[in-house]
């Protein structure tokens, strides 16, 4: 209306050139396919009807998280059907500044690497997409504030701290990564990847896509792939952790610059074959400190690039093998991780608050199992939530109906 158009023309212009604004929709899924709301209250004392996953649907597609920023087709981009459909708004954003934003800011922000599951889960980067649209309106805080919601009881409290250690531990032998993404592996089939999505639709900065496409890192990652495996693991990880202390501090000087003395650098990176040739590639260039010292350096302009050269780095890490456990060399005698009902040691049915599925795949039941018996504080934990006779029966219940056990697959 006129009103409208006097308090913000520059929108009222958008809105006569492109015509119609577009829809914005948050698509809800629940990921625990309804088993919150039978165990949420024996589990952290509190009425939980879902645990949601939230895609952005605007412009035909779905913006959602999974392995990163990824674009699916609404409604079928992850394989749980949708629990409800939001209505937020209308945008006069295009889809092409949508995914320039996505590529130049939302991308480095929101990684695999820098996932967390209740603090930094697919509802915050759902949450950010629309406040891009809507100018400020994001998702509901019921959604997106959930995890802090369920876990304020003092069983909540106690299940918090397990889900952070069992995280800290996956994290350290994943390269950084977590281990508690429920849809890290979306994106290579069903969703495409955001930086391809964006390259092929040409809204990709110059510099991301010379990143992309950049042969000689490519080269580079090659060789390191050929390495011995325990070498390529070690020398990819500090790799990534190198860029990403450029990706969160681009400006500071001391985080571009590595001398080449540096017992790490010369361990870890120069002894991998390709090491240094992806330092190459991904900008640093040798020269000589203000101190007379031979040292990498990277340029204020090739720091900006950094997000795009560590996803690189990232995918690579995860292809390769879990590390095997370590074992000590001597043990006080061990302590048998809390069984439930049915068989699951250190298993926990229903669903965790932020994003993790009900049941977990037999790699991070071994992973949380063996944290639980190297963690006497965690354990005495998870025995004490796993006093409570009401929880139990309850669980003893579910995994005794064949539907219900079905329905968490």
């Amino acid at each position: 209306d006129i009103i409208s158009f006097f308090s913000d023309p520059f929108s009222a212009a958008r809105l006569f050139l492109w015509g119609t604004m577009s829809k914005v929709q948050a698509y809800v899924y629940d990921i625990t396919q309804g088993m919150a709301r039978q165990m949420s209250m024996p589990l952290v004392g509190k009425q939980i009807d879902i645990i949601p996953h939230t895609g952005i649907v605007v412009f035909g597609k779905e913006y959602f998280f999974g392995s990163g920023p990824c674009i699916g087709t609404p409604g079928a981009s992850i394989p749980v059907p949708t629990s409800q459909i939001l209505d937020l708004g209308e945008t006069n954003k295009t889809c092409d500044e949508l995914e320039a934003y996505i590529n130049s800011s939302l991308a480095a922000e929101h990684s695999a690497e820098n996932y967390n599951l209740l603090s930094h889960n697919c509802n915050h980067y759902a949450d950010a997409v629309a406040k891009f649209l809507l100018d400020g309106q994001g998702l509901p805080s019921s959604i997106v504030n959930l995890a802090e919601e369920a876990l304020s009881t003092p069983q909540g409290q106690s299940l918090r701290v397990m889900i952070e250690g069992m995280e800290r531990s996956m994290r350290q032998n994943m390269g950084g990564g977590s281990g508690l993404n429920p849809f890290g592996n979306v994106g290579d089939n069903s969703a495409a990847p955001m930086s391809t999505a964006a390259l092929t639709s040409g809204t990709a900065t110059r510099q991301e896509a010379a990143a992309t496409v950049d042969p000689e890192l490519e080269a580079a990652i090659r060789d390191i792939a050929s390495a011995p495996l325990d070498t390529k693991r070690v020398a990819l990880q500090t790799l990534i952790k190198i860029t990403e202390n450029v990706v969160k501090n681009p400006a500071e000087a001391k985080f571009r610059r590595i001398k080449m003395s540096n017992a790490i650098f010369a361990n870890k990176i120069e002894k991998c074959s390709g090491g240094v040739d992806a330092m190459v590639a991904a900008g640093w260039l040798p020269d000589v400190t203000p101190e007379g010292e031979d040292a990498w350096v990277l340029s204020e302009e090739n720091a900006q690039r950094q997000a795009v050269v560590k996803q690189h780095f990232a995918q690579e890490l995860a292809k390769l093998p879990a590390p095997a456990p370590t074992v000590p060399q001597a043990t006080p005698q061990p302590v048998a991780a809390p069984t439930l009902p049915g068989g699951f040691p250190g298993g926990f049915p229903g669903g965790f608050p932020g994003g993790l599925p009900g049941g977990m795949n037999p790699q991070m039941m071994q992973q949380a199992q063996q944290m639980l018996q190297s963690n006497p504080q965690l354990m005495a934990q998870a025995q004490q939530m796993m006093q409570n006779p009401q929880a139990m029966a309850q669980m003893q219940q579910m995994m005794q109906n064949p539907q219900a056990m079905a329905q968490m697959q």
